[in-house]
């Protein structure tokens, strides 16, 4: 798969904005834009991954890829997909959570997903207001951003997309801030609110079960912990 690693965006004009792991829940995305009068001619929302799966509108999801506003990064449902047509036993895993929908398509619609996804990047790194600001799908488990960049080469990658060890607090005393960013913002592990662990931010709020989905503005002058409790 020839998935880009890292995107880099600088954001000049407008509010930047981010989302948890939508998984098809298109109706509230757009319900949330209105609440928070998003600015589509200015504006700026990035997701954390997983567009797809569990929800109703995985389709809809997919197409905010080509709006202007909108930016994503690959969630560990976007990697089921792409591995489908390579790995049959993660076919048969992306049915069982979510992913159903996608094998009732065509080869053919498949295959155009599977290729609008390898455009998806890995990580995307954001400059804005004098700032850098990170977004991983899942995890990020080194304390070096710089170096997690280049260890997502590798050794890394399993756990960008996938991995738990930060929220879950594994390996003790392993975690501490993570240098070279100022802020980074993950989703995939579901949590009742925004959760904070050192300076990653942890949005994934189960709008698919149920939960509200949760969007911040990205801003140096707005806490992110305060602006849970309006939006």
């Amino acid at each position: 798969m020839n998935v880009p690693l890292i995107e880099q965006y600088t954001h000049h004009k407008g509010r930047l904005f981010v989302v948890g792991d939508l998984h098809g829940c298109y109706d509230q995305l757009i319900q949330k834009l209105a609440k928070i009068q998003f600015n589509f001619q200015q504006d700026m929302l990035i997701a954390v991954g997983d567009l797809v799966d569990r929800g109703p509108d995985s389709f809809k999801c997919l197409n905010l890829l080509d709006e202007p506003w909108f930016k994503a990064i690959l969630g560990n449902h976007e990697e089921m997909c792409l591995l489908s047509h390579v790995e049959p036993s993660m076919a048969n895993l992306h049915a069982q959570h979510g992913g159903k929908w996608f094998y009732q398509l065509s080869i053919e619609q498949q295959k155009q997903i599977i290729e609008r996804l390898q455009r998806v990047p890995l990580l995307l790194e954001v400059d804005y207001q004098n700032k850098k600001y990170g977004f991983v799908h899942a995890d990020i488990d080194l304390n070096d951003w710089d170096k997690f960049k280049v260890a997502i080469q590798s050794k890394s990658r399993e756990s960008a997309l996938w991995g738990r060890g930060r929220i879950k607090n594994r390996r003790f005393l392993k975690y501490s801030t993570v240098s070279g960013i100022d802020q980074i913002f993950l989703g995939h592990t579901v949590v009742d609110r925004v959760t904070r662990k050192d300076n990653c931010y942890y949005l994934d709020t189960g709008a698919c079960f149920g939960g509200e989905l949760t969007i911040v503005e990205i801003d140096q002058n707005l806490a992110i912990e305060e602006q849970v409790l309006v939006i």
